[in-house]
């Protein structure tokens, strides 16, 4: 009996291990290394030099060494089509001498030109849906010279000997494409111009020989369907991701490599605080900077989290860029170096780095921690808790671009926010090397549907976000490598670059200059400065140089701002350009301090708040915020109050300053007599004489006094027309009334 409940206890422990193992974790087996080499376009002889430089070191490594090497002919996801026979050559002889690796075409575009006669000398040939080969010539160009089309029959025909006649059809428009058969079974395409005794002698016979299988009379490029269906495309595949599965190589390994073999010049970078619309073209100026000073290898610290995930996505494109120039140069390997934690933002731009690297400690444990906590990769719950609008499906589309090029499969990025899949990992029951990532009804489907494949753990579970530590995104093929700890000098060493060698890279003065205006002491200054400019501009008229100043302070904080505040910028502009209007309108058209004056004062409040925020506030946090913000500038514009007051005593007092403002009537009267200025002795006769207001008095206007119409102005009130008004003051020709 005891013995029985020994063996049910042993029984009930493995099994709590398995489902353990099951239900959280994934095993190791990723797949077998390969090396992923981008082939540029056009295909030059220093390109080829590179890739053969990249190659043979990486056949060098012994134990490490490249079991597959994949040539991706479509960098960028574009068209290519190479002119230099002699550069394609020569690259089609050394891929086809490679006998200790394999090698893999990667066709995902429209691949013409001799670029074909490459990709034909790889022993695998993988094309997706979009992908085309052939149409080397054009179909009206003179045909190929004898001593061109050799390299074609020489060079690739040994490979590809039974399709030798579907080669030939992408660059001899006379070509008949027909088919024959080889016993004991097996397609063999002929040119069915040729004798069939030439086919004979290879074992070939020809059932039909009307039956012609491409449009004569034209050179062809082949869909990968048409190739498949001659038997000379491997595989279909849907992405990086597939391809990697579909030949068991790790997808962490099927990355671009921008440096192609040249001696690293490195950089380093470390972008934090919010990431928008201003962070991007900062970084872009920072890496066109490190370019043009012939750097190669920027190390990308990312301390960065939130703020705009467009902006993000866009400098994740900006970034590729870089590393695929359009313009020919050669590209820059770009580091995204992790120590603490990449999300929401900051993780949109880790993928579009070359390689991503994560630490296993954190530099910012804290005390009550134990154990080294690894940083993290894509935490995306509190960034969707802050944004309801949060777009799931906008996302999904928008990330699997870029999980393409990290040949990770997109639904590991799109469980970063998504809580209603489950991905587990399916294995193959035929080769339990080859697993694959899936949703959990993918996989019921599939089993449904007589795929030999078997559940094989789970990673994700439903109704979590998935967030990954170092070694998950490891496993995941999301990080390329981890360090043990945050030392920058081993992950410089990685790359095989001396620390001492890595060089800073600094923003340039107009960001630098920016970043120093955007500081809350300078921005609250900068407006304290601008509302007393503007005060003493309306209260001491002439002076000029406080409207400047007002202007210029105010341009400045707008400028610093709305360069990271995207969408509202224009909003918060309008809103200032207004708020400022109705002020004027208050002091000259309607005097006082009515509703035009406090709308007036409440809408440059209001933008100015607006324009130092992210985003229009959605919640009670944002518009606490936002509140937060106006009251600290409602504090700036009292101070302003009482320093324009204080300037406006003394700025005629002081010695220098007295020069910017014109003199007072009292000045100019003591300067010159009364009787030098016209009119000034006829005015100081109406001086508490009484009249009657002829039009509206707002503030100026004409009043009839005797027989004589006189411009005056009021006291500051607003008097209708027909109103009994008095002189109470003259100052030169200047009248002022008051009503009686």
């Amino acid at each position: 009996m005891k013995t029985r409940r020994t063996i049910l206890r042993a029984i009930g422990l493995l099994a709590c291990l398995i489902f353990t193992g099951t239900a959280f974790g994934v095993d190791n087996a990723v797949g077998e290394t390969g090396l992923y080499v981008t082939v540029p376009t056009p295909i030059t002889t220093e390109a080829v030099t590179r890739i053969k430089n990249r190659v043979d070191a990486a056949r060098s490594k012994g134990d490490q060494r490249p079991s597959q090497v994949v040539f991706d002919f479509n960098p960028a996801d574009k068209d290519v089509a190479s002119p230099n026979h002699a550069a394609c050559a020569e690259l089609a002889e050394y891929i086809a001498a490679l006998n200790d690796v394999g090698t893999i075409a990667y066709v995902h575009k429209r691949t013409t030109g001799h670029t074909v006669l490459a990709v034909l000398a790889c022993k695998q040939l993988a094309m997706t849906k979009d992908g085309v080969l052939g149409e080397v010539i054009g179909t009206d160009e003179p045909p190929m010279s004898p001593r061109i089309a050799k390299d074609y029959t020489e060079i690739v025909g040994p490979l590809h000997k039974p399709h030798l006649a579907v080669i030939q059809k992408m660059y001899d428009k006379n070509v008949r494409l027909g088919e024959g058969k080889k016993e004991p079974g097996g397609v063999w395409f002929v040119d069915l111009r040729r004798p069939a005794s030439e086919y004979e002698k290879d074992g070939v016979q020809i059932p039909d020989k009307k039956k012609v299988l491409a449009e004569e009379g034209r050179v062809v490029a082949f869909t990968a369907e048409e190739l498949r269906k001659y038997e000379l495309c491997n595989q279909l595949v849907q992405d990086r991701a597939s391809l990697a599965s579909s030949y068991n190589i790790s997808a962490g390994s099927l990355r671009d490599d921008p440096l192609g073999g040249r001696p690293p010049v490195p950089f380093r970078y470390t972008l934090s605080g919010q990431v928008d619309k201003g962070t991007r073209d900062s970084v872009s100026r920072v890496v066109r900077d490190i370019v043009r000073q012939k750097g190669n290898v920027l190390f990308l610290q990312l301390d960065c989290a939130g703020g705009d995930l467009q902006a993000a996505r866009d400098l994740a494109d900006e970034l590729i860029k870089f590393q695929n120039p359009d313009n020919g140069q050669d590209g820059i390997l770009i580091v995204a170096w992790i120590p603490n934690k990449a999300p929401d933002a900051a993780a949109i731009v880790a993928l579009g780095c070359t390689e991503i690297v994560m630490s296993k400690r954190k530099e910012n444990k804290t005390a009550e921690d134990n154990a080294a906590t690894e940083s993290e990769f894509g935490e995306f719950e509190g960034y969707i808790a802050k944004h309801p609008d949060f777009n799931v499906e906008l996302w999904a589309n928008a990330l699997r671009p870029l999980a393409e090029r990290k040949g990770v499969p997109a639904i590991v990025l799109e469980g970063l926010f998504r809580k209603e899949l489950t991905i587990v990992k399916a294995k193959s029951k035929i080769n339990s090397a080859k697993t694959e990532l899936m949703t959990e009804e993918e996989l019921r489907d599939r089993q449904a549907k007589g795929e030999a494949l078997q559940f094989a753990g789970v990673v994700k579970q439903k109704g979590q976000l998935l967030r990954l530590n170092a070694t998950k995104a490891k496993e995941l093929g999301i990080a390329q490598s981890t360090l043990d700890g945050t030392d920058t000098d081993e992950l410089y060493t990685r790359y095989g670059v001396e620390p001492g060698k890595v060089q800073d890279a600094t923003p340039a003065w107009l960001d630098r200059f920016s970043a120093f205006l955007r500081d809350p002491i300078v921005t609250v200054l900068l407006v304290v400065i601008g509302f007393t400019g503007l005060i003493l501009e309306l209260k001491v008229p002439g002076t000029t140089v406080p409207g400047i100043i007002a202007a210029l302070c105010f341009i400045l904080v707008f400028w610093a701002h709305t360069r990271f505040s995207g969408q509202i910028a224009v909003l918060a502009g309008l809103l200032f350009l207004m708020g400022l209007v109705l002020v004027l309108m208050e002091v000259f058209v309607f005097p006082g301090f009515g509703a035009a004056g406090i709308v007036g004062i409440m809408l440059m409040l209001g933008s100015l708040g607006l324009v130092t925020i992210d985003k229009i506030p959605e919640n009670s946090e944002d518009w606490i915020g936002y509140g937060a913000k106006i009251a600290q500038y409602l504090f700036s514009l009292m101070g302003a109050f009482l320093l324009a007051f204080l300037t406006a005593s003394y700025i005629r007092k002081i010695p220098i300053l007295n020069r910017m403002t014109l003199p007072s009537i009292e000045e100019k009267e003591a300067e010159s007599p009364l009787e030098s200025i016209p009119g000034a002795m006829k005015a100081a006769g109406y001086l508490g004489a009484i009249g009657t207001s002829a039009t509206v008095l707002r503030p100026a206007g004409t009043v009839r006094i005797g027989d004589d119409f006189v411009d005056v102005v009021t006291e500051g009130g607003y008097i209708p027309s027909g109103t009994r008004v008095q002189v109470v003051e003259v100052e030169g020709t200047r009248i002022v009334v008051k009503e009686v």
